[in-house]
């Protein structure tokens, strides 16, 4: 009887939710490890990564029920720098990122801005992204992610420096939303207008002889490249990608630019009906309220180009695959013009 009690207490125990963290715990600014593992997190105040701060080092920050305010950040010993970054607890009109120097050049950033540094590393600005161990996404004021082991820290380490989800919470109800971090706007909304060129180093001036004609063709030739690239969440280097990174850095390559989440990219370009298929189009999958959660590049006879997860590597898939055919989404053509539908369109390919 008594080992029958324990078992329901247990079992009792292990059914109440963990209670949820507080949003004066949760940080304002993360170092995470390339598996996702939190090295350190900022919270009000001054802030130092390590002690001498030669990887973060933030002057002042603070988090209201409005959003979440940095002042002074460095990175990298100064390579990096912003005056001020302003992340709001919902949407993008107040969000901005002021006085940031990369590298030694002044830039005036929007959502989703790329920067590539030197040594291969690259910052995004005002990026949608989502955290590993989390469900949903949230705003990110700058992301950093650690190609260069130079920098100190090993390859696929990220900054995260300003996150929306860190804002207070103005009601107890609100607190798992924070926590969370629901999306910010509709992908549709997250404009790239404004936002400058990026820097170019590290990328060929040059692209090879492909078979085909038309900028798909020439994507294909480029994904092909990085077949065996070990995936890294948050990844948009030929040293580790994410699935929505490898099709932006290999789209990029090509003068077009997709933000980095595909959720996003689902709104760029044209839909293309799954019996129109063309290479270079990209191929979505798993549908969610945040938009689809993985994508792929599609390379003629049923066959996509894709970075899986954490533990496998760049590789070809079968669209008829179970997997993939019962999760499809729909497919976008990013170079074509033509407004893109506000609805998913779900194709089932289970019956090839």
């Amino acid at each position: 009887m008594l080992r029958r009690l324990a078992a329901v207490a247990a079992f009792l125990f292990a059914a109440v939710p963990a209670p949820v963290a507080q949003a004066g715990a949760l940080g304002l600014a993360e170092v995470r490890a390339a598996d996702g593992t939190l090295l350190a997190q900022a919270g009000e105040g001054p802030f130092a990564y390590p002690a001498d701060g030669s990887v973060l080092k933030i002057g002042w920050a603070r988090a209201t029920a409005a959003g979440v305010e940095l002042r002074d950040v460095t990175m990298f010993n100064g390579r990096i720098s912003a005056s001020r970054i302003v992340v709001p607890a919902r949407g993008l009109a107040r969000a901005r990122v002021e006085g940031l120097v990369a590298d030694g050049k002044a830039y005036v950033v929007g959502p989703n801005a790329l920067i590539h540094l030197q040594g291969g590393s690259y910052l995004v600005a005002l990026q949608e992204a989502v955290s590993p161990g989390r469900h949903g996404s949230g705003l990110v004021g700058l992301r950093a992610y650690v190609s260069d082991p130079s920098l100190g820290l090993a390859p696929g380490t990220q900054l995260l420096v300003g996150l929306a989800r860190a804002a207070h919470p103005t009601g107890v109800n609100h607190a798992a939303t924070i926590v969370l971090g629901l999306p910010q706007l509709p992908a549709m909304e997250a404009s790239l207008d404004g936002v400058p060129a990026t820097a170019t180093s590290g990328i060929p001036t040059s692209l090879p002889t492909v078979s085909g004609d038309g900028i798909g063709a020439q994507a294909v030739a480029l994904v092909e490249r990085y077949l065996g690239v070990p995936y890294v969440w948050g990844g948009a280097t030929p040293g580790g990608f994410d699935c929505s990174g490898l099709v932006m850095y290999v789209y990029g390559l090509l003068g077009i630019r997709l933000p980095h989440y595909s959720g996003y990219q689902w709104y760029y370009g044209r839909r293309i009906p799954v019996d129109q298929l063309q290479p270079g189009d990209i191929v979505f999958f798993h549908a969610s309220a945040n938009g689809p959660q993985h994508e792929g590049m599609y390379v003629g006879a049923g066959e996509f180009i894709h970075a899986p997860h954490t533990g496998d590597v760049v590789k070809v898939s079968s669209l008829y695959d179970t997997q993939y055919a019962l999760s499809y989404v729909g497919a976008v053509r990013p170079y074509a013009a033509g407004a893109s539908p506000s609805s998913f369109s779900i194709w089932t390919l289970a019956s090839g």
